[in-house]
């Protein structure tokens, strides 16, 4: 996966978007690589977690990332997002620097599978709130809620850097509203990581 800034992936695969890569000018962090990005959703009455990530090994080229499958049973999760660098020897959480920096970092989850925030999917198998929120109290996305009901769809998961602008913020209370009337393109910031997941709820 390459990365631009500091934790911007492109992934090429049928079931991964292309995320929009390109070198931010604010902040000058430096580049990292992120080959992981792994859902965790923790059923609300008890069980075994549900865990799906995409996994790239061999980084950016070489063999197209592996992507697994989202498959829920009807019900609520606690659901958590992470990312890995696990070329590095330890492995690197990225998922950490991320916590340092959330007044500019949203997550969103998109696609046919979901309607919230950020998706207005009305009868989407997925139903995601967010249960984080930065110093600003503007949801993060690292720990979220998702109810799941019978159906099938996509699930897109994207990380947005979104830091002040002529120390104005750029991460405002209508990121979400922004993305779901209008996409990323609306949005101010850049595109960090954007993967896609095929969901399923029987």
């Amino acid at each position: 996966m390459h990365l631009s800034r500091r934790i911007s992936v492109c992934v090429f695969t049928s079931l991964i978007a292309l995320a929009g890569c390109g070198d931010n000018a604010a902040g000058g962090n430096e580049n990292e690589v992120i080959t992981t990005v792994t859902l965790t959703f923790t059923p609300a009455a008890g069980g075994t977690a549900v865990v799906a990530a995409v996994n790239d090994p061999d980084g950016d080229g070489g063999n197209p990332p592996m992507v697994d499958p989202i498959n829920l049973s009807a019900g609520t999760y606690a659901t958590t997002v992470a990312f890995e660098n696990r070329l590095a020897k330890p492995p690197v959480d990225i998922t950490k620097e991320v916590m340092d920096e959330p007044d500019q970092h949203q997550i969103f989850f998109t696609g046919t599978a979901v309607n919230g925030p950020a998706s207005n999917q009305s009868g989407a198998p997925l139903a995601h709130a967010y249960a984080d929120t930065d110093a600003n109290s503007l949801p993060v996305g690292l720990s979220n809620s998702i109810t799941a009901a019978k159906g099938s769809g996509m699930l897109t998961v994207t990380l947005r850097h979104m830091p002040p602008v002529n120390g104005r913020p750029v991460k405002t209370a209508a990121a979400a509203m922004t993305v779901r009337d209008s996409g990323f393109s609306a949005l101010g910031g850049s595109t960090d990581a954007q993967v896609t997941f095929p969901a399923t709820v029987p």
